[in-house]
């Protein structure tokens, strides 16, 4: 398939068949984020997969449980994303391991941890979208949600793991045909200069 095809028509998949997805297609999407752009050579990337349906439900109860503290878009949001993550069969938690941060704390000089905590972001950022494209190619649906950073403690407790969460993708065999969303034209958001 084009790449651009797969692109454009890749959406997020909310609703999901109750079809355990194999191990062997689960490494397939790891190892595609694995390969992508990486701060020289650093990797800083680590994926944590959730099958066990009990853990799954806690992440669900955990966003859930705060809906009432909230306003109403907000709870909505955690709403829908508490019902995306305890519908998937899998749910990968994408962490940050600090590595390339950790590594340039010791030029001393605050602006380089910002811009290295920012790379960081931005070659995880870069395997997620790896990972998301790699999933609709093999016919299984995935959502990105950043939701659940508001409960990075607690995640983080359920998981056992110090890191810095960055992001949960659910997977799951989609039990309905997605939509994606317009965008906006090229000449809106592009500014050329020759």
């Amino acid at each position: 398939m084009d790449i651009l095809k797969l692109i454009k028509k890749r959406c997020t998949t909310r609703i999901y068949l109750n079809k355990k997805i194999p191990h062997k297609i689960i490494n397939k999407i790891i190892e595609a984020g694995v390969w992508g752009p990486s701060i020289h050579g650093f990797q800083p990337w680590k994926f944590i997969i959730v099958q066990n349906r009990k853990i799954i439900n806690r992440f669900s109860k955990t966003i859930l449980s705060k809906t009432q503290i909230t306003e109403t878009y907000a709870n909505t949001l955690m709403t829908i994303t508490a019902r995306t993550i305890k519908n998937a069969g899998t749910i990968i938690a994408i962490y940050n391991s600090r590595n390339f941060t950790n590594f340039a704390h010791q030029f001393k000089k605050r602006n380089y941890t910002k811009i290295s905590e920012l790379s960081e972001v931005e070659a995880i950022s870069a395997a997620i979208q790896n990972m998301l494209l790699t999933a609709e190619t093999l016919r299984v649906g995935s959502c990105w949600t950043i939701v659940p950073l508001f409960y990075e403690q607690e995640i983080n407790r359920i998981l056992d793991t110090k890191d810095r969460l960055l992001a949960i993708v659910t997977l799951g065999f989609p039990a309905e045909k997605g939509r994606r969303t317009k965008r906006k034209p090229n000449n809106i958001v592009t500014k050329y200069i020759a």
